[in-house]
Parts: structure tokens; C-alpha cells; sequence
């Protein structure tokens, strides 16, 4: 979901039998990136999917095409008017959905970042695939390897076997040698955007008999920084303690951090320069045992969504996914309150009290020296 840019390449070179022998997947973390390469390594040993390849580049007539969203060419599978997918009913896919599948082969580079797991798969990689077309490897997190392990991948993948295909995964990609990155192809998968997270939550709620609220499936998405995996984890959590029906309260209630209510009021707190008021609230929000830190990171984003909104009000439109529409009414509201240097000194302040919940004794002491900067804002200049 939200890798476009990623599934249509791969697709094209699936039906035309042009796949690379190493591919190199990077991006954050629960984005899709080990799902996709089974997926891969799935695809290129579908019987079905093989014909259909076999078939298109060996026709003298190009294959039908059409285009998809993103405008790349996609080859149309037989008796289907979609795209090369696995087939799910021949006999290598129902081994796959087993787990019965011996010609794929995963390696946690995290707990096997030896060069004994690496000659391992020198010494396997050079035998024929048992039932399949190809041996995939896919290697999870391939930046844990030691320097000696990625030097002997790297001979393999200089000399790779025609019946092999690698596939490495990586949330570093800095940490991965120039020399890997050169032989594979690359594909940097991107955070999905909060809409499209909390589409998919809404549409997985609905397939698991539950009412999720679009306000509770936003806040989820917003929970999980980008992360889908985590999304359908925090969703699940969710569902198991609720009934049929998940609201944004019990969300904020069950995730433990504080109603979005209180982030408003501290806004407000803050751009009205009541330190009083906003000094109270934080003990509030202390003696109710959420989370200080994660609300810290939500007055976060009203300073940089207001500090968008300052600049010039079209920027809105990069922002509009990381707040709810009764929350973006209080920032403007608020927003002659604040000069653009105020917003921006303001974003600084908050990223460096952050850092104090690490060391502090005094669980809500940093967001109150937060809350206290930010009310006193152009006192220097008096």
C-alpha cells in the first residue's frame, strides 16, 4: 500500500521475465518491505505466472497492455484484466501459503551477522531449486552484517547462479556498503500517508465485523507514525478490548495518551500566554498517568502545522493528514497570536526539552519548561 512506484516495476519485470538477480529493499520500518519480497520470490515461482511470462516474451505480437494509475505499462494476465500477480492455486503457491516452501530461504541478518551464515548460503546457493523456477534469498535487515559477511555476499553477488534471485532488506541503507548497493537494484519504499493508513484500518474493521470511526481510525494512523504494520498491531489491541463499535475516546483510552482535548487547550494555553493555566494542565495530564512525551510530540505538530499555516495558508495541503479538521480550527484561530520566528524558535524549544524526558527525575518537568518558554515568548525583547 502507498509503494506504487515500487509494485508497478517489479510487476513489468515479473511478466517479462526480466527480473534482476538482487533487488535491495530500504525504508522505514513496517511498511511492507519483507512482504513484498515474499511476495517477489512468490511471484517468480507461480506456475501460472511463469506461462504467462514464458508466453509474452516469446510472442512475436507484444503483449496487451494498459495503463495503471501511475502511468507505468502493465501486461494484462490471461482471462484477467488486472496485473502479474501470484495465482494462489497452483501447487508451488499452496506450498508458499504453507510454509512448506523450500526454495525460499530468509535470513534475520540481526542474529546471523557472522560470515558463517554467509558461506552457508554460498555453499546452498550453487544447488538447483527443489520444485520452482528459482531459489530466492531474502536477507532481513542486511546493514547488521559484520564487514567480513558483506564482503563474501558480495562475491556471491558477483557471480550470481542464473536459478538464484537475492533480496535484501534494509531500515539503514547508509550502513550498507556502496559496492552491495551497486549490484542489486534499488527500490526506497516511502511512508504510506495518514489517509491511506486510515483507509486500510477502516477497511480491515469492516472485514473483521467492527465499526471503526474515521476519528479513530485517523488517530490510529497518527499513533503510528507511518508505520502500517504497527497501525494494524495498535488496531488490534483496540479490537480486543472493545466491543463492535471504536470510538476516538476509547482510542485515546486505551492507547493511554491524553485526549486530544487537552493538546487544543494547551494551544490555546500557549498562544493566550497563560502559564498558569497551561502549568495546571500539564499536572493534569501527569496525575492521569499518559504519557508526557507523546504529548509533547503533539504540541509538536500544532507548532509546525501553525508555522505552515503562517507562512503562507496553501501549505496547508501537506499537513491537513497530521491533524484532525476541529483541531486545525483551533490553530487558526489562534494564529495571529504568533509571528512566524515565534512558531519556528518554538519548534526548536519543544525538539530540545524532548530529549530531557530521558534524564530527568521529574517525569513532567520538561513539558513544563516547555509550555513555560513558549508562553514566554518575546519577554527577551522587553
Amino acid at each position: 500500500m502507498g509503494q506504487e512506484h515500487i509494485v508497478g516495476p517489479i510487476q513489468n519485470a515479473l511478466a517479462t521475465n526480466r527480473v534482476a538477480h538482487a533487488y535491495l529493499f530500504s525504508g522505514p520500518r513496517g511498511i511492507g518491505k519483507t512482504t513484498t519480497a515474499r511476495l517477489v520470490a512468490k511471484a517468480l515461482n507461480c506456475a501460472n505466472l511463469s506461462r504467462i511470462s514464458e508466453r509474452n516474451s516469446t510472442d512475436k505480437l507484444p503483449a496487451r497492455r494498459n495503463l495503471d494509475e501511475g502511468g507505468s505499462i502493465q501486461p494484462k494476465l490471461k482471462g484477467e484484466g488486472g496485473l502479474s500477480i501470484p495465482c494462489n492455486e497452483c501447487g508451488f503457491c499452496n506450498n508458499f501459503n504453507d510454509g512448506k516452501s523450500f526454495d525460499l530461504i530468509e535470513i534475520d541478518a540481526a542474529s546471523n551477522r557472522g560470515i558463517d551464515g554467509v558461506r552457508e548460503l554460498r555453499d546452498g546457493v550453487r544447488f538447483v531449486p527443489s520444485s520452482g523456477k528459482y531459489k530466492c534469498y531474502i536477507i532481513d535487515e542486511v546493514h547488521q552484517l559484520s564487514k567480513d559477511a558483506f564482503a563474501a555476499l558480495l562475491k556471491t553477488l558477483e557471480e550470481p547462479p542464473s536459478h538464484a534471485v537475492f533480496i535484501l532488506a534494509t531500515t539503514e541503507l547508509e550502513k550498507v556498503p556502496a559496492t552491495i548497493v551497486s549490484r542489486t537494484q534499488h527500490f526506497d519504499f516511502r511512508r504510506p500517508r495518514v489517509k491511506q493508513i486510515s483507509e486500510r484500518l477502516q477497511t480491515v474493521a469492516k472485514k473483521e465485523g467492527v465499526k471503526l470511526d474515521p476519528d479513530a481510525a485517523h488517530l490510529i494512523a497518527l499513533a503510528a507514525e507511518g508505520a502500517l504494520r504497527d497501525a494494524e498491531s495498535i488496531l488490534g489491541q483496540v479490537m480486543a478490548v472493545e466491543d463492535g463499535h471504536i470510538t476516538r475516546k476509547e482510542v485515546e483510552t486505551i492507547l493511554g495518551i491524553p485526549r486530544r482535548e487537552a493538546s487544543k487547550k494547551m494551544f490555546e494555553f500557549v498562544a493566550k500566554k497563560d502559564i498558569p493555566g497551561a502549568l495546571a494542565l500539564v499536572q493534569e495530564i501527569a496525575d492521569q498517568g499518559h504519557d508526557l512525551s507523546h504529548f509533547s510530540k503533539t504540541l509538536l505538530q500544532y507548532f509546525r502545522n501553525a508555522f505552515f499555516l503562517k507562512t503562507d495558508s496553501t501549505l496547508k495541503r501537506f499537513v491537513e493528514d497530521d491533524m484532525l479538521p476541529d483541531e486545525f480550527e483551533i490553530i487558526e484561530a489562534h494564529l495571529p497570536a504568533f509571528e512566524a520566528g515565534d512558531l519556528s524558535r518554538g519548534i526548536a524549544t519543544i525538539v530540545d526539552n524532548i530529549q530531557l524526558f530521558k534524564r530527568t527525575p521529574i517525569p513532567q518537568l520538561p513539558l513544563e519548561l516547555t509550555v513555560v518558554e513558549l508562553a514566554n515568548r518575546g519577554v527577551e525583547k522587553n
